[in-house]
């Protein structure tokens, strides 16, 4: 299978990029609800390659997503000069770490020259802070940080990529290129967030779309504390089912009803999935009588749709 997958430019950036991007954590180390099997590196690059022959051209990463990084620069996906990589750094900032602001720089800069590294690479496209906070934005530590970056040609472009409205706002704010933030058919509270991406010609990338593989036949698997995610779970199963698609379908075409989002990434460590997604997206848009009933299922409580929070 040849994929033909719409191509997006990432806000202001300029940025090509596939609308079905690929997140690799699931071929860096075992992830995800249930029993999850890290790939082998020969399975791990064979997909990347088949991804890129799908059609996808954006492929999100990390420095802390166990191998995914090193199987990446090994695969040699990244000499197609159509490939995005995006990697994430700094997940000390969500962690609550305490760093001076010499010791921060130090560490990103560690970070970031290690994943270029191992990505076997010039220079980042995109690079995103992991899990900063609003007042840690707007201190303009990070900013200055990011701005060195940039001028030692380490990195293109920078973005965030946090949990909840008020990180990814200061971003917008603070001049981040892009944001990172989780929407998913139970998940609609980035609202806001595309609102003042769109204005400012800000990218954004959506994560979760599967919340975990809540919205891929998973949801079994949850804690007994998420009663109404599960309940939103049967009822996006049997609005699928109506429209004859799969739950996984639903899901991601559900994104394309949001014009703010550049590339929706899924997760998975199999080809045959990320062909299902390709065939999906490649069905365009759902009707309009369904995107409103699918909105009706968004989950407010952030204890529900936030698995950092699931216990």
């Amino acid at each position: 299978m040849t994929g033909v997958l719409m191509q997006g430019t990432l806000g202001k950036t300029g940025l090509s990029v596939s609308r079905l991007g690929l997140g690799t954590a699931e071929i860096g180390f075992a992830y995800g609800l249930g029993t999850p099997e890290l790939p082998s590196e020969e399975e791990a690059i064979k997909l990347l390659k088949t991804a890129v022959e799908l059609g996808v051209t954006f492929f999100d990463t990390a420095n802390y997503y166990g191998l995914a990084e090193e199987r990446i620069g090994k695969s040699g996906i990244l000499k197609d000069p159509r490939v995005v990589v995006c990697t994430k750094c700094a997940k000390f900032l969500e962690d609550g770490e305490f760093l001076t602001p010499a010791q921060m720089k130090k560490k990103i800069f560690e970070q970031v020259e290690s994943s270029l590294r191992t990505l076997q690479i010039d220079a980042l496209p995109l690079l995103l802070l992991h899990g900063p906070s609003a007042e840690q934005l707007r201190e303009s530590v990070l900013v200055a940080i990011v701005a060195k970056l940039k001028q030692e040609g380490k990195i293109r472009y920078w973005g965030v990529s946090t949990r909840g409205e008020p990180a990814p706002l200061a971003a917008i704010e603070c001049g981040a290129d892009a944001v990172q933030v989780a929407f998913s058919i139970a998940d609609r509270r980035m609202a806001p967030v595309f609102a003042a991406a769109q204005a400012k010609g800000i990218g954004v990338i959506n994560r979760s779309v599967y919340l975990k593989g809540v919205f891929a036949g998973r949801a079994e698997h949850l804690p007994d504390s998420c009663v109404i995610l599960k309940q939103a779970a049967a009822k996006a199963q049997t609005i699928a089912g109506s429209l004859g698609v799969s739950l996984t379908e639903l899901a991601l075409r559900y994104t394309l009803s949001e014009s703010a989002i550049a590339s929706s990434l899924v997760g998975t460590s199999k080809a045959e999935h990320l062909e299902s997604a390709v065939r999906a997206l490649q069905k365009g848009v759902l009707p309009d009588g369904v995107v409103r009933q699918l909105r009706m299922l968004a989950i407010d409580d952030p204890n529900e749709v936030d698995p950092a929070r699931w216990n």
